[in-house]
């Protein structure tokens, strides 16, 4: 298992594979609401298992959001979720970040909390799904 910190334009098909699999297709998100214009400018994270195969992404922006967490359903519960969190979070404080942020779906609000993420409890829909804000001082 490992983690590629990479960018948009070097990893996009990758990014897109996953990406499109879980929000998309699993999740019934719009692909208009999938991408965006913080691709480009964000740092981004591809994790891989034994194969070539991406197995889940994460990004971090220029502000401090870390964002587009997905991994795919056959490698969940195995840690590559907790590996893509560590090396944004590690890559955040080398940027100079004292806090980062995320807005998760409500779903997996616990797989944060374990990562010392905390929240001030407000519930809000974005793409269609309720969401939370979470915080973390790192």
């Amino acid at each position: 298992m490992k983690v590629l910190t990479s960018d948009w334009n070097s990893s996009k098909d990758q990014l897109s594979f996953v990406r499109k699999q879980v929000f998309i297709l699993e999740l019934g998100i719009p692909a208009e609401e999938e991408w965006d214009d913080q691709d480009e400018d964000a740092v981004h994270f591809v994790s891989f298992g034994t194969t070539a195969v991406p197995t889940g992404t994460c990004r971090l922006s220029e502000d401090g959001q870390i964002s587009k967490l997905a991994v795919l359903p056959a490698y969940r519960h195995q840690g590559y979720g907790e590996m893509l969190l560590i090396r944004a979070i590690k890559v955040a404080r080398e940027m100079g970040f004292r806090k980062v942020f995320l807005n998760a779906l409500v779903d997996v609000q616990t797989f944060y909390e374990k990562q010392n993420f905390y929240t001030d409890g407000k519930v809000f829909l974005g793409a269609g799904k309720l969401h939370i804000r979470m915080e973390r001082d790192i």
